[in-house]
């Protein structure tokens, strides 16, 4: 699917990520998760395809966003017995790594 604008043209793609920044700078974070949810359905694209890559690393992103404005990361532990969740920053680094393993993948096709 792609959309006339006013500047051009835009892709499906364009679209999915432009709705999803603004969910998050709108504090959706759960919305913006929704959103790259759907089009994982649509495209069913596999973990080896740089987009479906790309758009695990973006529901992850909504979720340590989502964690990051709770401020849950600054409550001290209540109990050992609990399962020890992944530490925000450890969360903003696996995602990081991500998304420079889909640079990487796609680095020979980037025009620009």
């Amino acid at each position: 699917m792609t959309t006339i604008s006013s500047s051009g043209v835009t892709s499906r793609e364009e679209v999915l990520l432009h709705s999803y920044f603004t969910y998050l700078a709108n504090f959706s974070q759960d919305r913006a998760r929704e959103v790259v949810e759907r089009e994982k359905e649509v495209c069913r694209c596999g973990p080896i395809n740089p987009w479906g890559q790309l758009l695990g690393a973006l529901v992850q992103l909504a979720g340590a966003e989502k964690q990051y404005l709770a401020l849950s990361f600054l409550q001290p532990r209540s109990s050992v017995f609990l399962r020890k969740e992944q530490s925000l920053k450890t969360m903003y680094q696996n995602i990081h790594h991500d998304c420079k393993q889909v640079m990487e993948t796609e680095s020979g096709k980037w025009v620009g």
